[in-house]
């Protein structure tokens, strides 16, 4: 899934990676405290920016679904250890020994948050939302390449055409012979596609819902929690516009939480994060400012309420590579390689984090270190010569912008990647502060020239999630990118059999990838942040967003009297 944003290995890759709090010096996962009063079980966490949409089917970014995962639920969801998937909306579900079809058990106890029955017939419905192409779901990829039957023809339906989309849809291998059993028939053997069932998007809506909403279905407005009734362990209770929204338990849900209500604070300056949480205000961060990681490691309190260890989560900068001068490759390698990784995650991120020249992070299989786009100031004047050569002119150089999403963290590190870009190659590149929601839509419509910082954090460890963000027409990419032949080789590493032809598929993509530079890594993500002591039952979550914990322990946590 994009990390602004968040993606999928047979081979497991947790290995040496460091999931509980008990990694820094917070210890809150045993739960042994003594509960607070009902009243004082309020958690407040910050999740950065108002989501642009309620609608799971819609939803993209980390903070959408820090919301959308906990008001609705899969069919599975991922184990605490991050080993496996366990039933969630499926009480169990068999496999066909050709692999093709997975018929699964719906629990007869699953309701909706107004205490109405989930039924087979609304994972129909939703499973063939996501493919709609008149809905235009940006998570549609996982559902359609290589996994269900029929929709691997997605990209050739005509949205404007109702009868073909009709057609489309029917065809589809999905269906609900009774209100209990969903049957899914996927296009070929796919032992990563129980990773595809986890995902929150891939949760039912109530028909009821759908029909009442229309096309505003989802909107984030304060009348959306008498609108929005979702099968998770939370609800909807209140919306207040560009602050905050406020979960409540579903009383209908099979196992209710102890939290009693969960504040998603919209705060977008890590300072005042930071300061709120000092204040008490704020019970679980995003992060640390970086100038203030020395200040909180030194702190007797603060320091034992750090939270750290490994993430699956790698950062880079996007090139709209459909527009000049960034359709030139030698330019994109030029700006990639005159950017020194080890300094900025240095001085800029204060250790936090791991510099990486490539997209799959360490910690999965499919990891390689590379030196392509790795920082080589000689290097770079020599591809930007070669783009000049190539018809890159001083006129377009002089007029390259890169756009952040306005924060005072992201305008430290613009400030650094500039400094780089000038230094080096002698171009000045205006920077353009604007506001997260517009950032996302213009990355999404490929209004920008230079954009960042974007990335990617596994929704599941298999490197197939990863590699196909970057396929044609993905609608996980914001670079407008298209390579023949690493299509190629991602759906050879997606469908081979055999885990040792995957990987030697995979790394063949990731050179490309890499060689074509339609973005530049930047680092691996390290979890840094501050959780309060009287924060109790969290299990640190490899898949965590900005809600730590919110993946497997929204039910166990708790706050201590």
């Amino acid at each position: 899934m994009h990390g602004g944003f968040r993606g999928r290995a047979l081979a497991l890759a947790t290995a040496g990676l460091c999931f509980a709090a008990a990694c820094g010096g917070n210890n809150n996962t045993g739960g042994g405290a003594t509960p607070a009063s009902p009243d004082k079980q309020v958690l407040n966490v910050n999740i950065d920016t108002e989501p642009s949409t309620l609608d799971p089917t819609q939803e993209q970014w980390v903070y959408e679904a820090d919301a959308g995962r906990n008001m609705y639920e899969a069919l599975t969801r991922a184990k605490a250890d991050n080993s496996d998937v366990v039933g969630a909306a499926a009480e169990s579900w068999t496999i066909s020994t050709d692999g093709l079809t997975w018929t699964f058990k719906l629990r007869s106890d699953g309701k909706y948050s107004d205490g109405h029955p989930v039924v087979a017939g609304d994972f129909v419905a939703s499973y063939k939302r996501i493919l709609d192409p008149t809905i235009a779901a940006p998570y549609a990829d996982p559902f359609f390449d290589g996994t269900i039957a029929g929709g691997q023809n997605y990209a050739n339906v005509d949205a404007k055409q109702p009868q073909a989309v009709k057609q489309f849809l029917d065809g589809l291998g999905v269906s609900a012979p009774d209100a209990h059993t969903f049957i899914i028939k996927i296009q070929q053997p796919a032992p990563w596609f129980k990773w595809v069932t986890s995902l929150w998007m891939a949760s039912p809506i109530e028909a009821s819902d759908l029909a009442a909403g229309g096309s505003s279905f989802g909107t984030v407005s304060a009348d959306a929690p008498t609108k929005i009734h979702g099968n998770g362990p939370f609800k909807l209770s209140e919306i207040v516009p560009k602050d905050h929204i406020t979960l409540v338990p579903n009383t209908f849900y099979r196992t209710q939480p102890k939290l009693q209500k969960v504040n998603l604070l919209e705060i977008t300056d890590a300072n005042v994060e930071f300061a709120k949480f000092q204040n008490g205000e704020l019970d679980i961060t995003r992060g640390v400012p970086p100038l203030d990681v020395a200040q909180v490691n030194s702190d007797p309190k603060l320091s034992k309420e750090v939270v750290k260890g490994p993430s699956l989560l790698t950062w880079w900068i996007d090139f709209n590579t459909t527009k000049a001068p960034f359709n030139n490759a030698d330019l994109r390698m030029a700006f990639s390689k005159s950017l020194d990784r080890a300094s900025y995650v240095h001085n800029i991120l204060k250790d936090i984090g791991t510099p990486i020249n490539s997209m799959i992070p360490k910690g999965m299989n499919e990891y390689e270190a590379s030196t392509i786009q790795g920082y080589d100031c000689t290097a770079a004047k020599a591809s930007l010569a070669k783009a000049k050569a190539g018809g890159v002119t001083d006129a377009q150089l002089a007029a390259i912008h890169y756009e952040y999403a306005n924060s005072s963290t992201r305008k430290t590190s613009s400030e650094f990647f500039q400094q780089q870009w000038q230094s080096c190659l002698g171009i000045n590149v205006t920077l353009d502060a604007i506001d997260s929601q517009t950032h996302s839509h213009h990355l999404r419509t490929l209004n920008y020239q230079i954009g960042g910082v974007s990335g990617w954090q596994a929704d599941y460890p298999d490197g197939q999630d990863w590699f196909d963000i970057f396929i044609t027409g993905s609608g996980n990419q914001f670079s407008g990118w298209s390579n023949k032949q690493y299509d190629a080789a991602v759906q050879k590493g997606d469908t081979a059999p055999k885990a040792a032809d995957r990987l030697t598929a995979y790394s063949q993509a990731q050179k490309i990838l890499e060689q074509d530079a339609p973005v530049m890594f930047l680092f691996q993500n390290e979890k840094f942040f501050l959780m309060s002591s009287k924060v109790q039952g969290a299990n640190i979550h490899p898949l965590d967003d900005d809600w730590a914990g919110d993946i497997s322990s929204v039910t166990s946590m708790y706050i201590s009297a």
